[in-house]
């Protein structure tokens, strides 16, 4: 009963607030809407319905984030030093019982890890007080809700780990976990439905270094990721529509001349191999590094050792999608 009397209050708080806003508003019509939100925020907000975590000794609240029978928290420690600090990414239940942890590495100034936001842009929340967030969403097709949780490692160009869980309604249980994505959370997975169904897949891409560049000029390979006997599994090879697609949008791009750089030409040469035809990737990059040869000289790269390079990328994606 306390608790319910104490949301009562807080809910009558809200709204003499809000009467006192809109007095100063002067009751225009037209934020009516606006005022309706906010009592909607305040009382999420304030009351915890769905909203607040417990805190935890040592550590600052970062964010809350609502999942439906579940709720997450992700804190830093602090004082934070001043580049990054430890951190926790905590999954409570309803009754505010930890059922799932991660250690995480957060910036001292933002943070590093997140939940894919399905309502955002490229899974990450879309900015303005209008913005809504929704970080669950049933990939599988099974009915029940997921999530993912990237977590930045904080190298240099490099790297996220993201985890994808599923919130059962007893316990919440990993079903995959992409590695080695590119940059922060969640800029380089996409999540998509490649083909028809219920179900989901994650795009990951990867920049692939060689010697004929530094991280901005390296190949981006993409693997496909989809549910499968019981966790989200690398099934690149099974969406071959999907990678001609994504080959001949890449060949578009090369025949623009201002998109004729390092990065593409390595990457369009792996998009051959990928979908099976590597010998054709091969005398593409050949038939065109001519052009960008300046571009090799002034980082005194030897044209041949760049094409042994790609042909040894070009090999490896090859094994590894048969």
């Amino acid at each position: 009963m306390q608790k319910g009397e104490n949301i009562v209050s807080i809910a009558l708080a809200a709204l003499v607030l809000l009467a006192v806003i809109a007095l100063q508003r002067k009751w225009n019509p037209a934020d009516l809407k606006d005022v309706a939100n906010s009592a909607e925020d305040f009382i999420m907000t304030t009351a915890g319905i769905g909203g607040q975590v417990p805190d935890i000794a040592g550590y600052e609240l970062l964010k809350t984030f609502r999942l439906g029978d579940y709720r997450a928290g992700l804190y830093r420690a602090t004082p934070a030093p001043l580049v990054f600090a430890q951190g926790r990414l905590v999954i409570y239940d309803h009754a505010d019982q930890p059922v799932y942890k991660f250690e995480t590495l957060e910036g001292s100034k933002d943070p590093w890890s997140s939940l894919y936001d399905f309502d955002g842009r490229h899974g990450l929340t879309a900015q303005g007080a209008r913005a809504r967030s929704s970080f669950t969403r049933d990939l599988t097709g099974n009915g029940v809700p997921d999530i993912i949780v990237g977590q930045y490692s904080g190298g240099d160009h490099c790297c996220t780990a993201a985890t994808i869980l599923e919130l059962g309604k007893d316990a919440v249980t990993p079903i995959g976990r992409i590695d080695g994505i590119d940059g922060l959370p969640f800029e380089g997975l996409e999540v998509r439905k490649l083909t028809k169904g219920s179900s989901s897949q994650c795009v990951a891409h990867r920049p692939y270094l060689t010697i004929c560049g530094n991280h901005y000029d390296a190949a981006d390979v993409l693997t496909v990721y989809a549910f499968t006997g019981g966790s989200f599994q690398d099934q690149t090879a099974n969406y071959s529509d999907f990678l001609q697609d994504v080959l001949r949008q890449d060949l578009a791009k090369w025949r623009q001349d201002k998109n004729h750089t390092m990065d593409l030409l390595q990457t369009v040469a792996v998009d051959f191999a990928v979908v099976g035809q590597k010998d054709a990737g091969k005398r593409f990059f050949a038939l065109n590094l001519s052009q960008l040869m300046p571009n090799l000289q002034s980082h005194n790269v030897d044209p041949n050792a760049c094409l042994d390079a790609l042909e040894t990328l070009v090999d490896r994606v090859t094994a590894a999608n048969q």
